[in-house]
């Protein structure tokens, strides 16, 4: 599946390389061909990774919250603290996986996580679930790759544009 991504992104590139330019008709702004064909495969990537996350809850059987722009979010088990937006220093139980179930990192392997809520060591899709929960809770976050980490992974455990779920239990 992701040599099938990465070909469709290769493609759109490639088949912008030309340099032809379009001028739009008011002349504000210059659009090329390029910006068109990585919009267009950009669409097509976000489609199809709401799709995959789409499958990946209706197997398990998850009815999950929407966040913004294709995070989803469960809690498990409430928990009693105060709110994360109120105290953003959070220490967590946690296990990453992708969706095929690999994991990729958990506090079992390499202890407790402490993070700083928008701190910038943080997947950007964890800041913006973290607003929804307080300390205590246990949750699950599944998180797109542009919530996450992007096209290019984290160079580690993580593939290139990779889904995400995240397992946590905030203290």
């Amino acid at each position: 599946m992701s040599k099938k991504i990465l070909l469709i992104a290769i493609s759109a590139l490639l088949a912008s390389c030309g340099g032809n330019r379009v001028k739009k008709d008011d002349g504000h702004k210059e659009y090329s061909i390029f910006n068109e064909n990585l919009i267009t495969a950009n669409k097509y990537l976000v489609k199809e990774d709401a799709e995959r996350i789409e499958s990946y809850t209706k197997r398990r059987g998850w009815q999950m919250l929407d966040g913004e722009g294709g995070l989803k979010y469960l809690i498990f088990d409430h928990g009693d603290g105060d709110s994360i937006s109120q105290n953003p220093k959070v220490m967590m139980d946690y296990r990453l996986e992708l969706l095929d179930g690999t994991v990729c990192y958990s506090s079992a392997e390499d202890g407790e996580k402490e993070l700083v809520v928008g701190s910038s060591e943080m997947e950007p899709g964890l800041a913006r679930a973290f607003k929804k929960f307080r300390h205590g809770d246990s949750t699950v976050m599944i998180l797109p790759p542009h919530y996450a980490k992007g096209l290019i992974g984290d160079m580690n455990q993580i593939p290139p544009h990779s889904v995400i779920v995240y397992y946590a239990r905030m203290k």
